[in-house]
This record gives C-alpha cells, sequence and structure tokens, in this order.
C-alpha cells in the first residue's frame, strides 16, 4: 500500500464515484479502479459498496479512510516541517527578552522585517522571560535579548542602552534634584514588579545592606506607575517608560547616583550554532530598528 492508496480513498469517499474521483486525481478511470482492486487486496476486504454510479462505504471503509485522512495530514505536515528547514527563506525566529511583558516595539519592527523575509514566523517565548539565558544555552529559543554580555558560549550584537530612572512624584522631596544615591532609598517605600525580591536585580542593588519601609508589588508597570503617582513610593525604571508622564507633569524622574545607571542590551545567539540568513537578518535589522528609536530601549527593566 502507497500514498497514492489512501489519497484515492479519501477522495472516492468525498465524490461519491468514480468519474468525479478521477477526475481530481487526473488519473483514468480504469487506472482508480485499478488502485482501488489493489488496496482492496492488501486489507482483503472489501472497502466500497458499488451501487449504480455511486461509491458508499463499508464499515472497513470507513476505518481505513479515517487512517488514511490521519495519515495524510501528518505527512503535509511533516513536509511543511522540512521546508522550513530546507528552504533559505522560510522557517522562524524564537525569541524571548529577559525582561517582563513589554514587546510593543515588536510590531512595528516586524512589518519592517516581514518586507525583507515574509515566510518567516516570529514567536515569542514568554514563559522563558527569566530564565532566556538559559533557554538559549539549551537551544530552546534563538534569540535571547540580554542586559549580561559576559557568556563565552554566546554571541553578542549590542542594540541600544537605557538609563533606569528614579521616578516620584511631582511633590516628593527627591523631585527637582539631579541625582540621589543608593543608601537614601532605606527611608521610603518601594515599588516595583510582582517577583521574587531575589529575582530583582535592581532590588538586590537598592536594598543590599537594608530592607526599605514598605514594599509595594504589581503586576503592570502602568500600576506601578499609578501608585508613584499617588505618593505611595519611589519607583526605578527606564527613561523611555516614563517619558510620556515626565512630560505631561504628572511624574519626574531622578537619576541613581551621580555616575547615573546606563544599561546595554544585547540580542544573544548561541556561538557555536549555524544560523540561518533569515536569523542573521533578524538581529541585524533590529540593530538597525533600535538606532532609529533615537536611543530609547523599548523593553522592560530586568
Amino acid at each position: 500500500m502507497e500514498i497514492r492508496h489512501l489519497q484515492m480513498v479519501k477522495e472516492v469517499a468525498t465524490c461519491g464515484n468514480l468519474t468525479k474521483a478521477a477526475d481530481r486525481l487526473y488519473l483514468t478511470q480504469s487506472a482508480l479502479s485499478h488502485q482501488l482492486k489493489e488496496i482492496e487486496g492488501f486489507f482483503n476486504t472489501q472497502l466500497f459498496i458499488r451501487d449504480k454510479k455511486q461509491m458508499r462505504l463499508t464499515d472497513a471503509g470507513t476505518v481505513v479512510l479515517e487512517a488514511a485522512e490521519k495519515i495524510l495530514r501528518e505527512v503535509a505536515e511533516t513536509k511543511a516541517k522540512v521546508k522550513c528547514l530546507t528552504d533559505k527563506d522560510s522557517g522562524e525566529v524564537r525569541l524571548c527578552t529577559e525582561c517582563y511583558t513589554s514587546y510593543h516595539w515588536l510590531s512595528g519592527f516586524l512589518r519592517a522585517y516581514r518586507d525583507v523575509y515574509p515566510k518567516v514566523d516570529v514567536k515569542i517565548d514568554i514563559e522563558a522571560t527569566h530564565y532566556a539565558e538559559q533557554h538559549l544555552l539549551e537551544n530552546k529559543i534563538d534569540v535571547a535579548i540580554l542586559e549580561d554580555s559576559e557568556n563565552p558560549k554566546l554571541s553578542y550584537t549590542p542594540l541600544f542602552q537605557d538609563e533606569f530612572m528614579v521616578i516620584v512624584a511631582p511633590d516628593h522631596e527627591w523631585a527637582g534634584r539631579d541625582w540621589v544615591e543608593i543608601d537614601e532609598f532605606a527611608d521610603q517605600n518601594y515599588v516595583m514588579y510582582n517577583i521574587p525580591d531575589e529575582e530583582s536585580s535592581n532590588f538586590k542593588m537598592l536594598y543590599k545592606n537594608c530592607r526599605p519601609q514598605r514594599v509595594y508589588k504589581m503586576t503592570l508597570t502602568e500600576a506601578i506607575l499609578e501608585m508613584v503617582k499617588a505618593g505611595m513610593g519611589v519607583a526605578l525604571l527606564p527613561n523611555w517608560i516614563v517619558k510620556p508622564y515626565l512630560k505631561s507633569g504628572e511624574l519626574s524622574a531622578v537619576s541613581l547616583t551621580r555616575k547615573r545607571f546606563l544599561r546595554t542590551w544585547y540580542a544573544a545567539t548561541l556561538k557555536n550554532k549555524q544560523h540561518a540568513p533569515y536569523t542573521d537578518a533578524f538581529i541585524e535589522k533590529l540593530a538597525s530598528y533600535m538606532k532609529e528609536l533615537d536611543g530609547y530601549a523599548v523593553l522592560c527593566p530586568a
């Protein structure tokens, strides 16, 4: 039995007669009848009841049809997957950022990228967020947007730089200052993302030797900003994320220490992995896209 026999069973069952099925398969009716005899011989039973010009499935034929549909579907899916692996202009880029939930930059970038690679699917692995580097090392993703650039097993392409700012209400005592020192945070309530303290690099930096008066943990960035606006505490966020609030006067931003708290973000890939041309193009275009954003980062903080 061959794939053509299964295709024949499916078409005959769909059309209900040999003539229409033969036309759809580009075969003569004689050739189709011969294939039917072959598969019935293979199963050693009748698959169709011939009633004048109609072809009706037997119980055995129904079982074979169900199997045929499943096998043909698996074959089609397998062919598609293999094509993605062998077609230089078709495939997928698995992406994750070492941050939280902000991917609003992606839609604009993808429009430009898909102009060149319309057959490439970009998939975001949200579950890898807190373990982006590890997932990259395990080849579960293709590109990770990371702050760190020290793993010798990875290749890094600089993307952009952002500055963490101390965010306060306009009437806060720090508003209008040029900078604040880390040790001043001990006397403040702190508003942060809803993650364990030990997983927040910012929290560990600010409260290495002390504890804040009170900690408020929020899932959404907008909730953090609203808490700060209400005077419930201070937060540490990238400059790009609060730009509209600073312009409107709803919030104030102060540098962290005189040296400022600057970060550089990188697109990381496995160094010993041969990438498809569309993956390399993805990174190159992403770097160019970020430069066009006037230096403002487009990712959430770690």
